[in-house]
């Protein structure tokens, strides 16, 4: 199993990368979660779009889901079967009738089967939003504010990918992590690796890193687009 960042800009893209998104693959399934703003294109060099099997889409914030329209465009040129498409109640109108494009699926916490991934989910704090954790190897926060969700979701979890929107020093971040809070999940989770993202562009991403790693208790770094992990 492996996991390839191909978007982690928080927010919007940075100049060096488009926002959320995260290509597992495991026996020649490939799960995609997130498609953010500019991600379709860099996606194209790790798979061809009519060969994503499936996406789950955190949330129906616009920097989690721009691109999932161009992904449709570009299946569109190929035989590829509509898209299953699992994601929040309140994912765009534009996602959820177009029949040629997706089969949308309102998301519940599972367990659930892609291929040979089990898979479950939880809603976490940011608004309806669901974190993702793919057996003992991944789990990603998505959007979210420490709550006990996350906790529970991410406990045990080898690869622990979290966002850090800011930094302790600026206090409280209403729903959304830090990058202490990210660390202090993955103590608390005892994770083997901790994968920082949604990296805003105007942030300072050393920091961020040098503040998440000393309170990790594991290897950290930063998230980067063609970033893999084996799982």
């Amino acid at each position: 199993m492996r996991l390839t960042v191909v978007g982690c800009a928080g927010s919007a893209p940075g100049p060096d990368s488009a926002c959320s998104s995260y290509l597992v693959e495991a026996g020649g399934y490939r799960l995609l979660l997130d498609l953010g703003p500019g991600a379709s294109g860099p996606l194209q060099r790790y798979v061809l779009a009519g060969d994503v099997d499936a996406v789950v889409l955190s949330h129906a914030h616009s920097d989690h889901h721009a691109d999932l329209t161009q992904l449709g465009r570009l299946r569109a040129e190929t035989a590829a079967p509509p898209l299953p498409l699992t994601g929040p109640s309140d994912m765009p109108d534009v996602l959820r009738t177009d029949p040629d494009s997706f089969t949308p699926t309102i998301a519940t916490p599972g367990p659930h089967r892609y291929g040979p991934l089990d898979v479950r989910l939880a809603r976490v704090d940011h608004g309806e939003c669901w974190a993702t954790r793919i057996g003992d190897a991944l789990c990603y926060t998505a959007d979210t504010g420490p709550c006990q969700a996350i906790d529970e979701l991410a406990d045990g979890c080898r690869v622990l990918l979290a966002e850090a929107s800011g930094s302790d020093a600026d206090g409280p971040i209403p729903r959304h992590l830090t990058a202490g809070d990210a660390g202090r999940l993955a103590a608390r989770a005892g994770a083997r690796l901790l994968v920082l993202t949604h990296l805003r562009a105007w942030q300072d991403h050393p920091a961020l890193l040098a503040e998440a790693a000393a309170l990790a208790g594991c290897p950290v770094v930063l998230a980067h687009p063609g970033l893999r992990v084996a799982l």
